[in-house]
């Protein structure tokens, strides 16, 4: 999960080139070993969240710099479904019974 704010100063600029980018850009604009899920937007403050799919933590971080001249990612933190969820606290008890 990886959540972002636009820099304040930035916003007007960094919104209308991601409002001119094509459905193709955004359908390709994760590198190789990066599958984003799904992003929402709290467009007004400038920010919002994504969450993507990666054992490539180069390639995650390469991503996000590319904006990183627009704005700041200050969580980026693994988060899991409800069967991984409950599939590693499981695992978890069983390992201290």
């Amino acid at each position: 999960m990886c959540q972002y704010e636009i820099d304040r100063d930035k916003q007007a600029d960094t919104q209308a080139f991601f409002a001119s980018m094509t459905d193709e850009q955004i359908a390709n604009e994760c590198p190789e070993g990066v599958t984003k899920i799904g992003r929402w937007h709290d467009v007004p403050n400038g920010c919002g969240v994504m969450i993507v799919e990666t054992n490539d933590q180069n390639a995650l971080t390469a991503w996000l710099m590319g904006w990183s001249g627009q704005c700041t990612f200050p969580v980026v933190t693994p988060v899991m479904d409800d069967d991984e969820a409950r599939k590693t606290v499981n695992a978890m008890l069983a390992a201290q019974q």
